[in-house]
């Protein structure tokens, strides 16, 4: 029988998080579903970990490295034989209502093409804060203009529309924001998305994320931006150019505290300078914003 659901699992050398990532997949309560893990040309144990936990559901394919998620991702796309693709990166998992949550959504909003939930982090094995996504209404197009909003190992897609925009861009330039460059697409072309406000998965966050090249992956975030607003249409002018200005604020802002957090005090400066001088309101906001959230994590912190 056809499965409603194919889960696309991209694993590079992540064999010692398998387990956790499998069997998250194997306790969900909805069932109608098979599971793809690409092999993503892993020099570790993977064949093997994904062997031993193999169950009916899974099927293992191994390829060469593409050097980034989208090849692997595209992959999965072209063996699934689901309406609807679940990406789940294999350092991450889910909780065992997931699947059930997201395909409920779809059944309710027939004209729903994704669909997006909060993640928990886990900061080298420790709970940390939630990752929360995008307003569960309005212009997607334009809130992922401001920043990504969606999270891979989060969302849910209709195959259609994943196939109607050719899947993953593998540009090199995308590297490390490819999930961002795809939501894009998707909004422009004016699929429906939904941002469901639950806590249905953990994002682990570890010293060998792909992630944890920031640099290089703001750098191309900024090429996804420009690209994308060149796109984008507004009837007043003004408009579009306070949501780009406010757009390389962020990215700007975001790029400061990591070099911060890293110890890098020069480029941190100088990165929050380029975040005031492109919209000094939106800088001052989402620094506000960010130290507010610190606070109020250092003040439960004692409390606890």
């Amino acid at each position: 029988m056809t499965p409603k659901v194919s889960v696309v699992i991209a694993a590079h050398n992540h064999a010692h998080f398998l387990p956790d990532c499998l069997g998250s997949v194997k306790a969900q309560t909805y069932l109608d579903y098979e599971v793809i893990v690409i092999d993503n040309g892993s020099t570790d144990n993977t064949r093997e970990v994904v062997e031993r936990l193999a169950w009916d559901k899974l099927r293992y394919h191994y390829q060469s490295d593409t050097g980034s998620v989208a090849g692997p991702r595209n992959t999965g796309g072209k063996l699934a034989r689901g309406e609807y693709l679940a990406y789940l990166d294999s350092d991450d998992s889910w909780y065992p209502e997931k699947l059930a949550r997201v395909m409920k959504i779809f059944a309710e909003n027939p004209e729903v093409d994704l669909v997006t939930h909060d993640l928990r982090t886990v900061v080298h094995g420790r709970p940390g804060g939630i990752l929360f996504v995008g307003p569960e209404k309005g212009d997607a197009f334009r809130s992922l203009l401001l920043g990504n909003c969606v999270l891979g190992s989060a969302t849910v897609v209709k195959k259609i529309a994943m196939d109607e925009i050719g899947g993953f861009d593998g540009d090199k330039g995308f590297v490390h924001v490819e999930d961002y460059e795809t939501w894009l697409r998707l909004a422009a072309r004016g699929k429906k998305f939904f941002f469901l406000n639950e806590t249905l998965g953990d994002y682990r966050i570890h010293k060998n994320n792909l992630s944890h090249d920031f640099t290089t992956a703001f750098n191309n975030e900024l090429r996804v931006v420009r690209k994308h607003f060149q796109g984008y249409v507004s009837r007043y002018p003004l408009d579009k150019f306070l949501l780009y200005r406010s757009s390389l604020s962020r990215i700007y802002l975001r790029l400061s505290y990591r070099h911060f957090l890293y110890g890098q005090l020069r480029q941190g400066l100088r990165t929050a300078a380029m975040s005031l001088l492109n919209n000094p309101y939106y800088a001052t906001s989402l620094s506000l914003e960010m130290i507010w959230r610190r606070l109020i994590k250092w003040i439960k912190k004692i409390k606890n």
